[in-house]
């Protein structure tokens, strides 16, 4: 309800302002008509305002415009009026040609803010005792102050309310830079107006409209330097990403340094990585930065399903310039329900994939082939650190598994046994241990073989883990006996685990050839636990293990309590 909220929030306040700037222009209109002797100037400074429009110089946090010159110059030679028409037009000439993602919503925001930012600005300056004529002039410094700094101001908050939903991911630094850019903006474009306005009253119209010559000259410099710019800080995020990710070997932390250090280069609402299970055949969500991240990750793509699992069967990158229009994701789940525009790129090792990073913006057309080209690169470092990581995650998980029946071995279930009895002095938990053996297991292997054996081993250890908890240890101790530790588990809630045990494996059929029969299998368990048999740690095996020797002893197929063998047994059904 809350996301929900937010959105509906936002499109009031951009209708808010839409309506706000076309009550103040139409009110303009009515109480000072612009003069049409002064045609042939608006003319002109129309076309200024539309070509300062088409030549802004992108910023990752904002953009560079002189827009501002061209409106200064016709407050300081027209009235009110004639500012916000000139404004509103070239703002709405300019954005409706320039625009690629033709949001017509967008447009009549632009225009009503510069509307809104005019109008007040000049009220402000009227204010504080503003002239009317001689404009530029020392009386009339500080209201000419009030109107560059108003303008700003105005400008500056209802743009920055409006971009809010796209950039609310903007760490303080980042907000401090688009602050400086403005700031450069405005600095660089009120002594362009009031030169252009000097220059008019010198030599007229012609003069101060060559004067944008070189000034658009010197914002292709500009473009040409923060371009570079760029290119220095893209090639130095990619540095510091390569050095980072090569010092990680942790799989979780690798993820999570991808997202943030592609965010430093490439702006995103949401990015998720997906890494590739080969068992379940799907493309699982493993790291995500989204306000959405609890619902996108329950949402899996198969190799067959949505562009994420066809950018993984492909391994080429994908863009998207807008979903909408993408007859492709139309009924893809996740993203493209919020999302407009999306970078899907492979992450691969040696021509096999282990996984697709995708990161996507709420408006359409915010990335192009440059985009596409960075994630790339960050997207191959991405895929050699996990896949080290990867590998490093693999020894480390054969180091404490056990090669035949993929549970735990004894030195790891020593290592967690350790934790739980330091847990239990700590907090005062109790924990059990329940002790497996295969019963006949060597006239087993003596009869049908050591590959029915290891069969037997494999599907036993199988069974133990479905009848246990996440929570659980299950390691082979050695040859056909088993050990668990159950946390939190006393006596009572462990015999009865033992006892779903005992009976699912009983009641398994074994088969060890095509050629023969299948047979049974049967266990003997014994169990015991901490601190109500014992209260020293290094006896709570030893007393499972005697109560599964008591097992053994009488009859087999059955359960021992270590604090009940003494008792006259009772045979389990079998």
């Amino acid at each position: 309800m809350a996301r929900a909220r937010t959105g509906f929030m936002h499109s009031l306040y951009v209708w808010l302002v839409i309506f706000l700037g076309c009550g103040l222009l139409v009110s303009m209109l009515r109480l000072q008509p612009v003069d049409i002797d002064f045609l042939r100037e608006y003319l002109v400074f129309l076309v200024l305002g539309v070509l300062a429009e088409w030549f802004v110089v992108a910023l990752p946090q904002g953009s560079l415009s002189v827009g501002f010159a061209v409106v200064l110059t016709s407050f300081l030679l027209f009235d009110t009026s004639a500012t916000v028409l000139i404004s509103v037009l070239s703002a709405l000439l300019g954005n409706l040609v320039i625009s690629k993602d033709g949001s017509f919503r967008t447009t009549l925001f632009n225009g009503a803010q510069y509307t809104i930012s005019a109008v007040g600005a000049a009220y402000a300056y009227y204010y504080v005792g503003g002239l009317t004529s001689d404009k530029i002039s020392l009386p009339n410094i500080l209201p000419l102050l009030v109107f560059v700094l108003s303008y700003f101001v105005i400008n500056h908050l209802l743009v920055n309310i409006f971009l809010w939903p796209s950039c609310r991911h903007y760490t303080w630094s980042m907000w401090g830079a688009a602050l400086k850019w403005d700031i450069y903006t405005y600095l660089f474009s009120t002594p362009v107006g009031i030169l252009m306005f000097l220059i008019y009253n010198k030599t007229g119209l012609l003069g101060a409209a060559l004067l944008f010559i070189p000034v658009l000259t010197l914002k292709y410099l500009l473009r040409l330097y923060i371009n570079l710019e760029m290119a220095n800080r893209e090639l130095s995020v990619l540095y510091g990403v390569a050095q980072s990710l090569g010092a990680s070997l942790d799989m979780a932390e690798t993820l999570g340094l991808i997202l943030t250090e592609s965010r430093k280069v490439i702006s995103y609402h949401t990015g998720i990585i997906y890494l590739w299970h080969e068992e379940e055949q799907l493309l699982i969500p493993s790291a995500i930065r989204s306000p959405y991240a609890d619902k996108l990750k329950k949402i899996s793509f198969s190799l067959d399903e949505g562009i994420v699992g066809m950018v993984a069967k492909t391994g080429q990158p994908e863009i998207v310039y807008d979903t909408k229009k993408d007859r492709r994701l139309r009924s893809m789940p996740g993203i493209t329900q919020f999302l407009r525009s999306l970078l899907v790129v492979p992450l691969m090792v040696e021509k096999k994939i282990i996984g697709v990073v995708t990161i996507g913006k709420k408006e359409p057309y915010a990335y192009g082939p440059k985009h596409m080209q960075i994630l790339t690169i960050l997207g191959g470092q991405a895929a050699v650190a996990m896949a080290n990581a990867l590998l490093y995650k693999k020894i480390e998980k054969l180091a404490i598994t056990d090669g035949l029946t993929k549970v735990y071995n004894h030195r790891y279930f020593y290592k967690k046994f350790e934790e739980e009895y330091q847990r239990s002095q700590r907090y005062g938990c109790k924990f059990s241990v329940i002790m497996i053996d295969i019963d006949y297991f060597k006239r087993f292997n003596d009869e049908f073989g050591h590959k029915a054996g290891d069969t037997a081993l494999f599907t036993v250890a199988k069974i133990i883990k479905k009848n246990t908890r996440n929570i659980d240890t299950v390691a082979r101790y050695g040859g056909e006996e088993f050990a668990i530790l159950l946390p939190e588990t006393d006596s009572g809630d462990a015999k009865t685990v033992a006892e779903r045990i005992r009976k699912a494996i009983s009641e398994t059929v074994f088969r060890i050839a095509d050629d023969k029969p299948p047979v049974g299998v049967t266990v003997s368990i014994g169990v015991s636990s901490y601190p109500a048999d014992t209260k020293d740690p290094q006896q709570v095996v030893e007393l499972a293990d005697q109560a599964l020797y008591y097992s053994k002893e009488h009859g087999k197929n059955r359960v021992t309590v270590w604090s009940q063998m003494n008792l006259t047994p009772v045979e389990k059904e079998t």
